[in-house]
């Protein structure tokens, strides 16, 4: 909660924004001069390209300055974001398994949306998408927490302002800039959990002299490996992933299942399954080999600068580089893209009749994934003024972004060799013939290593964008005062993405591959914002924004094109009353073209999990095959793919609420947002594929084999849904000046109303809010203490209960989810030779996540973009400087 200085107090009611200047929050504030001679500083605020005297607007905007950061307890600027309240229902963080460098990547989602509907600026600049969104969503985990000087989040839609991706919100990362001299900083965490230490190394330097400034930051970072083993608990009885493709190979005929038990007893990580229907089924125990976040290294660097040309002229820049590489760990490949089969007169068929295999190259080795990913970010303009009228803002800009992602995937397996080994009956791969388990392993081995191949996936996403604008006072008049800019900005966008060409031509197992895309996009806008001030501390804003999208992807047999334009108007309102209350209210309009993967990849292959309800409850089968119909359901073989007759998505946003600075040292806010999508776009969940099987007897997207069990489902992007939430947030600030230390409280809580969902035109609503995985509170109460040299901060992090939703989605093993609480505590200390030492403990009490699953637990049952499952956390930093 920021209050007016008395400066602009005393200057408010002639003068409010003077001139309008710049990007928002670029770093830098020119001050104007009042009647009496003194100078009030125009500042840049999220959510609006006009300076003004007041933090607070007709927007809400939460502010997390660098104190409020440190005193979390949180390591990077991705934890950071992910507890805060308006990132409702958890965001994404990389783990093993995910294709196109997701699995290395760390994203925000407000409001529960995709991270595509969230914009992330860097000094007010768009950062860089990740491949794995098509570019549409930045990569949090690639910004050094040392350049952070705060971070700004708009709390409704921003269309008019930033453009069509900012729907949900907006956040800005602001980096420090007035930095002298030299410091070092070094911070390690150590979890309780084996694995997942993490150490940073920063260095930090600045020069300034009365022409500009220079900073330039580096960081190291690395964290290792955690692993799934140490996480989910195999050992208990009530454990229940297991895959029937596994090391030792199951086969299922007209008879039934048969496999090796003797060699099932032998091999690792395998269970020998001989109860009733399940006899002869060698399983697997996937989870027990596999990382669930890998072991990640990164370097970045970043340097601002800006420099004096002449009295009215100002050179700005920016230059940023990141490289991560990282290693993710997935269980042996399972032979599944294209089941091997084995003939009746095959000579070691043990059956006698047609076999479908289930087979899994744990032999060969595990799915190695290391990916590297390597950002680029240049940015310079110009500032000036010139002495016109009331005087004349402008500013040209350009910028330059480049993000490539290579991923190498190892030991994934050639379908078709395994099927031509197995047919050329030299692979006794049931052991027929009585082999040691030795020898028929390292058969084995040999068989998965001719078959083996390693997955190239490549990506690259270039921007180039100039843009400029020009702003002034328009009028001022009394009290009326009206400050104006208009601008425009021409981008140009390509992006790739590339599998090889034998990943890609569906008949390799373990991988992604498929979802080429080749394409261009060319964006151009022209903006303008009216902010008026008007007698009895009325403030009204105006925003109006026009956008063009020129698209153009390659498909294959031919190119593609496609064209959407926009205009996104919004209108915002602020009242005061008296000083220490505000009133406030926007409305706007939102727009988000499909993103060039939505519109253009190729058809990819990926393995979805369901319940197959048709098969297994309606066709009263489950014990046929308790695998198959496991609780949580199993995994299917699913087609993905782009569509190039999208249409865009349109939404609207609402929000209103007031700002009470009840007393100098007490400030309260209470805000409501209403946010509706329509034409959204979204593939087809396999869950939502089914149902629609269920309700119209068939489908043609699923495709069954003779037993009636999914062989195939086929799901691609379309507009399909429709999206409307709603809620509060409450935030609340005290601070206590005693003999014994100084005291501050800052606490927010968001309350999820309403989100609900259509997935197909003329559905009913579907309200998600309050069930098992969309909690309806979430907040946040940091305690800091402040005693000469010494500081301490208590930070406790809150998840609200969620119904299990058995009965809305009709299922019987889902658990309630109760209330979480993680609670973060440090104590700091300054020296005298300018440095200072950090100790602290996260998850103090060593709180569990909650699992999905009533009765049973299982791999990765626990939301980890939600809950944190590492447990308690020592950390420590030492900085020093000089």
């Amino acid at each position: 909660m920021n209050t007016l200085s008395l400066t602009a107090k005393a200057v408010r009611s002639s003068f409010i924004v003077a001139a309008a200047s710049t990007v928002a929050l670029s770093g830098l504030a020119f001050a104007e001069e009042q009647q009496e001679g003194a100078k009030v500083e125009r500042i840049e605020v999220t959510g609006s390209r006009i300076k003004q005297v007041d933090m607070e607007n007709a927007s809400p905007i939460t502010v997390l300055t660098a104190e409020d950061i440190k005193l979390s307890g949180e390591a990077t600027v991705a934890d950071v974001l992910n507890n805060s309240s308006v990132n409702s229902f958890g965001s994404w963080r990389g783990t093993s398994g995910y294709g196109s460098g997701g699995a290395a990547t760390s994203s925000v989602q407000m409001r529960g949306l995709d991270a595509k509907y969230t914009l992330v600026l860097l000094d007010g600049r768009r950062m860089p998408g990740t491949s794995s969104s098509s570019g549409a969503a930045a990569d949090t985990s690639r910004i050094p927490m040392a350049i952070v000087e705060r971070i700004e989040i708009l709390r409704e839609g921003a269309s008019a302002v930033y453009g069509s991706d900012a729907v949900a919100g907006v956040i800005n990362i602001v980096t420090k800039k007035d930095f002298e001299g030299l410091n070092f900083t070094y911070d390690s965490e150590l979890p309780s959990v084996e694995g997942g230490d993490a150490n940073r190394f920063t260095v930090t330097s600045g020069y300034s002299n009365e022409k500009g400034n220079i900073t330039l930051t580096f960081e190291h970072y690395k964290a290792d490996a955690v692993w799934d083993k140490d996480i989910w608990k195999f050992d208990d009885p009530t454990y229940f992933d297991y895959s029937s493709y596994s090391s030792v190979p199951n086969g299922k005929g007209d008879s039934g299942w048969i496999s090796n038990s003797a060699s099932c007893n032998e091999a690792d990580n395998t269970y020998d399954s001989t109860d009733g229907n399940n006899s002869g089924r060698c399983l697997y125990s996937y989870g027990e080999v596999t990382k669930l976040f890998g072991d990640m290294e990164q370097n970045s660097v970043l340097s601002n600068f800006n420099y004096e040309l002449s009295e009215n002229l100002q050179f700005r820049g920016r230059a940023s580089a990141s490289l991560s590489e990282t290693d993710t760990r997935y269980a042996g490949t399972p032979v599944s893209t294209n089941k091997p089969t084995m003939s009746a007169s095959n000579a070691y068929n043990p059956a006698g009749e047609d076999l479908t295999l289930y087979m899994r190259s744990a032999q060969q080795g595990e799915r190695d994934a290391h990916t590297e990913i390597n950002s680029i970010d240049f940015f310079g303009g110009l500032v000036g003024y010139i002495d016109v009228g009331n005087g004349l803002d402008w500013e040209v800009n350009g910028q330059y972004s480049r993000s490539t992602t290579n991923v190498f995937n190892e030991n994934l397996i050639n379908d078709d060799i395994v099927q031509t080994l197995i047919d050329s009956e030299e692979y006794d791969i049931f052991n027929t013939t009585g082999m040691s388990y030795g020898d028929w392993n390292a058969m084995m081995t040999d068989l998965y290593g001719q078959a083996a191949h390693t997955g190239l996936y490549q990506a690259q996403f270039n921007s180039k964008q100039i843009d400029g604008l020009i702003s002034t006072t328009l009028v001022e008049s009394g009290e009326f005062t009206l400050a104006g800019v208009i601008g425009a900005e021409y981008e140009m966008v390509d992006f790739a993405q590339k599998s090889d060409p034998q990943s890609a031509s569906g008949k390799v197992s373990g991988g992604s591959g498929g979802d080429d895309v080749d394409a261009t996009r060319d964006r151009m806008s022209a903006f303008m914002e009216l902010k008026a001030n008007l007698p009895y501390n009325i403030d009204l804003n105006a925003a109006v924004r026009y956008d063009n999208y020129d698209q153009e992807g390659d498909v294959g047999a031919n190119l593609v094109s496609g064209s959407f334009d926009n205009v996104s108007p919004q209108l915002g309102i602020a009242w005061r009353p008296v000083d220490s209350l505000l009133v406030r209210a926007s409305w706007g309009e939102s727009f988000r073209a499909p993103n060039m993967g939505e519109m253009f990849s190729s058809q990819a292959l990926s393995f979805s999990t369901a319940d197959d309800n048709l098969w297994c409850d309606a066709g009263n089968n489950a014990e046929k095959d308790p695998v198959y119909c496991a609780t949580g359901g199993s995994q299917h073989k699913t087609w993905f793919g782009g569509n190039p007759e999208l249409k865009p998505e349109e939404g609207e946003s609402f929000t209103t609420g007031v700002v009470w600075n009840v007393t100098d040292s007490l400030a309260l806010e209470l805000s409501y947002y209403d946010l509706t999508l329509d034409n959204q776009i979204a593939a087809t969940s396999l869950t939502r594929l089914l149902k629609d099987e269920m309700d119209n007897g068939s489908s043609d997207a699923i495709v069954r084999d003779e037993e009636g069990k999914i062989d195939v489902a086929y799901s691609f992007d379309r507009n399909m849904a429709s999206l409307e939430t709603s809620g509060f947030d409450f935030k609340a600030t005290y601070t206590l000046e005693t003999g014994f230390g100084d005291f501050g409280v800052k606490g927010e809580m968001g309350y999820v109303e309403e989100f609900s969902q259509t997935t197909a035109a003329g559905e009913e609503p579907f309200d998600y809010a309050g069930l098992q995985d969309y909690p309806e509170f979430r907040g946040n109460v940091n305690l800091a203490w402040t005693l000469g040299d010494m500081s301490a901060a208590w930070t406790t992090y809150y998840i609200g209960a969620q119904d299990s939703g058995n009965e809305e989605f009709g299922t019987d093993y889902l658990a309630d989810i109760p209330s979480y609480f993680k609670h973060n505590v440090q104590f700091s200390y300054t020296h005298d030779w300018n440095g200072s030492l950090t100790l602290g403990v996260n998850n103090l009490f060593d709180e569990e996540a909650p699992s999905f699953y009533d009765g049973t637990v299982g791999w990765r049952d626990v939301n980890t973009g939600l809950y944190d499952v590492l447990g308690r956390t020592v950390f420590f930093k030492i900085q020093q400087s000089f």
